[in-house]
């Protein structure tokens, strides 16, 4: 969805060209602290191309697990001018993480955000999530609704979004959990930076303006919205799984009675599934399908439907490409380890990971999710540091043509 994928990015883009695990060399590191500089390269469809200098400090313990990470960076994108960031990252324990995210520009884009996690309550049978951020970010597109949206529509925007969410969860069974989730959210649009494009409410956008401004969510709107999720997971790790299966199905509402400013109803299905060939688990296959439905009212703004496109979903077009009320997704890739060693103190793997992947977007409940689905092909380079991080570029070409992405976290 347009709003998941927003919450779901850790931290500003961690970007790297992956080829640096091979070819720099020993920076001096002390014992339990070890320092890496890393070139930024980001080739990104909506932002466009960023170049910068990234310091990564991590902190180990005797074992070389790496218990804090701190990255400051400075970084040019003619966009958004100087975008300099701080970032810490922590991991005191196997079940707890947290970090803290600062970043601003010498234009309009900015970034606040904080998140926490600790699956260790209760002897490991509960845990509890939160997420708090707020962002601004100039160069978001709009290509309008629907699986047939075209690249001629395509316009410009400013998204300023204030999210917050916390989810306790319980685990009923060994591998079954029950999470409640409670989020609010406020997001209003304004001019966007990228001046070779219209803004989002040009005139030519809106041919009702009685109706297409409150569909398009150009008003500024508050949601506060609950969810009950359902899962089964019996992977090896959560961040970095090699094996098992995850499932999970779930269902959100929000309502205008209760101060949202429109009414609507999410739910929806998915599974992922990770298969190791070999003892070593190497390489690990997989795999992720899964629907997402929205049933709202006319009014329901584009940010609160579904979306297909960008770092985690369709990676060969650019964020948010397609957008309607339901989406189908699956994606296959081939996570194969080529090469390891010890750099800078700690255990770093370079990982190929070629992929396809497809979906669509489409409008009622009683369309079909596969007659007009778009595919991509591509391949991922990864950087891996056992158990937490994993930093990426992945290259992906559908029929709008080839998208680079890069960031941390695997898209799933």
């Amino acid at each position: 969805m347009v709003r998941g994928r927003r919450v779901a990015s850790r931290g500003a883009y961690l970007a790297v060209a992956l080829g640096v695990l091979a070819v720099i060399r020993a920076v001096p590191a002390r014992a339990g602290r070890s320092i890496i500089p890393i070139p930024e390269i980001i080739v990104d469809p909506n932002e466009g191309n960023t170049f910068g200098l990234l310091g990564v400090v991590l902190f180990t313990d005797e074992e070389d697990h790496i218990r804090y990470m701190l990255a400051p960076d400075m970084r040019y994108n003619k966009t958004t001018g100087f975008y300099p960031h701080i970032r810490f990252f922590g991991y005191p324990t196997p079940t707890r993480l947290y970090s803290l995210v600062v970043g601003k520009s010498t234009t309009r884009d900015e970034k606040f955000e904080a998140e926490f996690e600790d699956r260790g309550y209760w002897d490991q049978r509960a845990f509890v999530l939160a997420h708090v951020q707020f962002e601004q970010d100039s160069t978001e597109r709009f290509f309008g609704f629907g699986p047939e949206s075209s690249e001629d529509n395509e316009s410009n925007y400013t998204s300023q979004i204030f999210d917050g969410e916390v989810t306790p969860g319980v685990w009923l069974l060994p591998h079954f959990n029950l999470a409640y989730t409670m989020g609010i959210l406020r997001h209003a649009v304004l001019p966007g930076q990228v001046s070779s494009l219209p803004f989002i409410g040009a005139p030519r956008f809106i041919r009702n303006p009685e109706t297409d401004v409150q569909n398009k969510g150009l008003e500024p709107g508050v949601y506060w919205a609950h969810s009950v999720t359902f899962t089964y997971d019996s992977r090896d790790a959560i961040r970095l799984p090699r094996e098992g299966t995850l499932a999970l199905a779930y269902l959100q509402a929000a309502d205008r009675r209760l101060g949202s400013a429109t009414s609507y109803v999410k739910f929806g299905i998915e599974g992922r599934e990770f298969i190791p060939f070999r003892e070593a688990k190497n390489p690990v296959l997989a795999l992720r399908a899964g629907l997402d439905y929205v049933s709202g009212g006319n009014d329901t703004p584009f940010y609160e439907q579904s979306s297909l496109g960008g770092r985690k979903t369709l990676r060969g077009f650019g964020g948010d490409r397609f957008i309607d009320f339901n989406r189908s997704l699956a994606t296959a890739e081939l996570r194969t380890s080529v090469y390891g060693r010890k750099l800078f103190g700690v255990r770093a793997e370079l990982e190929v990971a070629p992929f396809v992947e497809t979906g669509q977007v489409f409008h009622t409940l009683s369309s079909s999710p596969v007659d007009d689905l778009r595919w991509v092909f591509g391949v991922g380079f990864r950087a891996v540091i056992r158990p937490q991080i994993v930093a990426f570029v992945d290259i992906g070409r559908g029929d709008e043509g080839t998208k680079v992405f890069s960031g941390i976290d695997y898209p799933f």
